[in-house]
């Protein structure tokens, strides 16, 4: 049910004019294209990539977090990470990787471009923005579609889609400024 509302959200974001990014519009993929091999929230994801599987923390979009370490999950939290699951576990990805590669936790810093499944051909941290899933997260040097993502928190944002229907900002960031 979850993925089908995915596709919708997809089908009405493109009627409704939002362009998301395909493939073609990206730079080239550094390597092979990798399986999602698992999903452990909305912004982040292993994929094997050279013969093992490596984190990968999505470029330009936060999601709010999952429950962990004791934590709940914030809200939107499991729904961002059901989402991201149910479109991308063992599908085919490739990653355009940032001008910084790694974060301080040794994650791969990348777009994620599906090329299987529901999501072929889009980029990821559009989706979910644009789906009112994640807010933007622009950080230096690795910040060259924060004008993009902006637009479409902000227009997700005035629809009250997803998160911001349903969540008070710091329900779903709750250490964070809005």
């Amino acid at each position: 049910m979850r993925l089908l509302l995915a596709c919708l959200v997809i089908l009405v974001a493109t009627a409704a004019g939002w362009r998301l990014t395909p493939h073609h519009d990206r730079p080239p993929l550094t390597g092979a294209p990798g399986e999602v091999v698992w999903v452990p929230d909305g912004d982040t994801i292993d994929v094997i990539v050279d013969g093992r599987a490596r984190p990968v923390r999505v470029i330009g979009v936060d999601t709010p977090e999952v429950a962990h370490d004791g934590r709940d999950a914030a809200c939107f939290g499991d729904r961002a990470g059901d989402f991201t699951r149910k479109a991308l576990l063992h599908q085919t990805v490739g990653l355009a990787p940032g001008v910084e590669r790694t974060d301080r936790y040794g994650r791969l810093l990348a777009a994620v471009l599906p090329s299987t499944g529901p999501l072929a051909g889009h980029d990821l941290a559009e989706t979910l923005a644009v789906s009112g899933l994640a807010r933007q997260l622009a950080i230096a040097p690795n910040d060259g579609n924060a004008p993009r993502i902006a637009t479409l928190v902000a227009a997700a944002r005035a629809a009250h889609r997803g998160l911001w229907g349903a969540c008070t900002f710091h329900d779903a960031y709750p250490r964070a400024r809005p």
